[in-house]
């Protein structure tokens, strides 16, 4: 049997980096406090600090070993706004670039996953604004010069009292979304209402990739244990690498939170289904409180399981 690499990566913010946010904000009310020109350029300068901020988090994932990261979505603030109009992929230009080459020299997969209001399935008005923001992320991975496994993920979307109905929505409205998005788009299943087995529906009817949440999974549960859909789900991605988030209940009675760190028993049970599936490599996306410090005790803690062999900081073999 083939060998099984594994990326262990987070989200948006090293906490091990002092005083080091990719997403500082500047909200449109302080916007229109000022002129459109002054308020504009201030905009763009706090853009400009999450992107130094994104460089220091490379340069830290670089060092620990850490091939897989989500960008925060927060990067460039107010540039959807349709007041604002800040050109993301010109006005960024050089840093984005800088930030892609880095990526790419030393082997690190980015991300991106919108918030739960980007829906694809939703009013004409819903929708347009969906494919604005999407247009966004795609010109910061466009621009950064990712190649199409640097995905942008989303839910399959609100179910508006007919959840059939509401997913023929999505794949009736796939036709309005520009290729540079639908190239790298991913869809996931939630955990209220698109469960794993109606979201694989989803993506093999439209061939976009299904990214599988385990966590979702258990609060939101199939008519078929989610690591049963394994094979179509892997399916999905046809040539590139496959991608899962991971993580932990809070506790019983808040079970849909995440908890701080992750742990490695439940994951383990996936990680040998993908191996006897045969898959050559997964990417784990960690989704937890303690961020960097959960994604490298995961790798940790999984390291001590025999068979599993750790390769770098965040890369495990099996």
């Amino acid at each position: 049997m083939k060998s099984l690499e594994v990326r262990i990566g987070y989200v948006a913010q090293a906490l091990a980096i002092y005083h080091n946010t990719p997403s500082s904000t500047f909200t449109y009310k302080r916007f229109k406090e000022g002129p459109y020109e002054e308020s504009l350029a201030k905009a763009i300068e706090v853009g400009r600090r999450n992107l130094e901020a994104t460089r220091r988090i490379l340069y830290y994932n670089a060092a620990h070993g850490i091939r897989l990261y989500r960008l925060s979505s927060s990067l460039i603030p107010l540039a959807t706004h349709p007041d604002v109009h800040i050109g993301v992929k010109e006005v960024y230009r050089e840093e984005l670039a800088e930030l892609g080459a880095f990526a790419r020299r030393h082997d690190i997969r980015l991300s991106m996953h919108p918030n739960q209001f980007t829906l694809l399935n939703g009013s004409d008005a819903v929708v347009d604004a969906a494919i604005r923001d999407l247009d966004y992320h795609a010109d910061i991975l466009g621009g950064m010069g990712m190649g199409s496994d640097c995905i942008i993920n989303i839910h399959v979307g609100g179910a508006y009292g007919d959840k059939r109905a509401s997913a023929e929505r999505l794949l009736s409205n796939l036709p309005r979304v520009p290729e540079s998005i639908l190239k790298r788009l991913t869809f996931e299943n939630d955990d209220k209402t698109y469960t794993a087995e109606e979201t694989l529906s989803v993506c093999q009817r439209s061939g976009v990739p299904m990214m599988f949440d385990l966590h979702h999974d258990w609060c939101n549960p199939s008519s078929r244990p989610g690591i049963e859909l394994l094979p179509q789900i892997a399916e999905t991605w046809k040539d590139r690498p496959m991608k899962v988030h991971v993580s932990s209940p809070k506790n019983d009675k808040d079970f849909r939170s995440h908890a701080e760190y992750v742990e490695a028993g439940p994951l383990l049970v996936f990680l040998k289904a993908c191996k006897e599936e045969g898959l050559d490599r997964l990417d784990v996306m960690v989704e937890a409180k303690r961020k960097d410090y959960a994604c490298l005790k995961l790798a940790e803690d999984l390291s001590f399981v025999r068979g599993i062999r750790r390769l770098d900081g965040g890369v495990l073999s099996m």
